[in-house]
């Protein structure tokens, strides 16, 4: 049933892209736009470590925290985690535009999941007002983040690439200009968030597990300077989170699902506050591709921070394009609830990735890849649920159209 569901939903995506792509024209002075995108990827483990961990029969490798996108110890060929297709389309009348983006998931079961719907305002060249639901602009590569053919892998790093929200509702301002040789893009945000049976919390407490995620008073932005072959990027978020569990969530010492965890409201009251923290320096100079991201995310009242980071190096040569990343997360351990307290690394989870990449272009709007990633977990003795090792080899088609 869930393979039908899917299959409905990635032809009635396909469809509508392509009557999108096909009308591309103006009537009654209103201009339409229309483009899709789509991932044919599958996947198989290599090897690991081999245990039952939080419902699930591992090794297991995550490659989408945000939508429970996991390949686990099954022999054969896996095709959900990565597999998806959507569609997007604008309308547009003079200085006001609206957009909207859907997408379905082989992750998600096949559902379409309303990714972006948002109307824009141009008061000049430089500012842009929005409104409506948007991508959080957490990381480099938000905004394209289901598009394949833009990510130089067969799926984005999940050290860095892996948290609870990915999208807000809410406003922000974009004003871009040029300095010189420099281009600059600034956008200022505020909104809020909540997440239905949270992806990122399937992980953690298991595949049955639902639990509800809650991002509120949203407030932060992120600025990008480029010039020639350069690219860097700020970004700073901070907003209050709360969590709930609607239904139980996996105790590995029982182990089981523990009824007592269900919750009939959203805790802590008053939330928790987080402060995120990100950075990036990016290079395509000639036929060298590097990419290098960091991100810090404080949480004032708890007792853990979290890190995260990327480097990437890759080479063109016609067609071809290897690349090698290594990414890493770990969490730091704060004693006491004390901020003060040095943090101790080797107390919470960590874990650290080397993939290989080979990207083949097809055309200027298609490619394939392979990719073998090979992850070590590096998380503490105490911490659970422990995954492990694993080693994963993926293949993708990528194609807009």
């Amino acid at each position: 049933m869930k393979n039908i569901k899917l299959a409905q939903a990635s032809i009635l995506l396909g469809a509508l892209a392509v009557a999108a792509n096909g009308y591309a024209n103006e009537g009654n002075g209103i201009e339409y736009s229309g483009s899709g995108f789509m991932t044919l990827g599958v996947g198989k483990m290599l090897g690991g470590t081999r245990a039952y961990v939080a419902d699930y029969n591992c090794p297991c490798f995550n490659t989408d925290y945000a939508n429970a996108g996991i390949y686990d110890g099954r022999s054969r060929l896996q095709w959900r985690p990565d597999t998806k297709i959507g569609v997007q389309g604008s309308a547009s009348l003079d200085n006001l535009s609206l957009t909207a983006q859907v997408v379905a998931r082989g992750a998600d079961t096949g559902s379409v999941g309303l990714e972006w719907l948002y109307g824009s305002y141009k008061m000049n060249d430089n500012i842009t007002f929005q409104i409506g639901r948007k991508r959080l602009p957490m990381f480099y590569y938000s905004d394209v983040q289901d598009i394949g053919v833009a990510l130089p892998w067969t799926h984005l790093p999940p050290q860095l690439y892996g948290w609870e929200a990915v999208n807000y509702n809410g406003v922000n301002v974009r004003y871009q200009d040029k300095f010189g040789d420099w281009s600059a893009t600034i956008n200022l945000l505020a909104g809020n968030e909540t997440k239905k049976e949270s992806g990122y919390d399937k992980y953690y407490y298991g595949r049955q597990n639902r639990t509800d995620v809650k991002w509120s008073n949203i407030l932060g932005g992120d600025l990008l300077l480029s010039k020639d072959w350069f690219e860097g990027r700020l970004v700073y978020i901070q907003s209050d989170t709360q969590t709930k569990y609607v239904t139980p969530a996996w105790d590995q010492t029982i182990p089981g699902y523990d009824p007592s965890t269900v919750q009939t409201d959203f805790d802590p009251n008053p939330p928790y506050q987080q402060k995120i923290y990100g950075a990036a320096l990016n290079a395509d100079f000639e036929n060298w591709l590097v990419r290098t991201e960091y991100i810090y995310i404080n949480r004032p009242g708890q007792i853990f921070r979290d890190y995260a980071s990327i480097i990437g190096i890759g080479y063109r040569y016609e067609k071809w394009q290897p690349m090698i990343t290594h990414s890493k997360y770990w969490g730091a351990a704060v004693q006491g609830r004390d901020l003060t307290i040095p943090p101790k690394p080797d107390e919470l989870e960590g874990h650290r990735s080397i993939a290989l990449t080979l990207r083949y272009d097809l055309t200027t709007s298609s490619a394939l890849k392979a990719q073998y990633d090979s992850q070590r977990d590096q998380s503490g003795p105490n911490w659970s649920p422990n995954y492990g090792n694993a080693n994963l080899l993926t293949f993708s088609y990528d194609m807009v159209f």
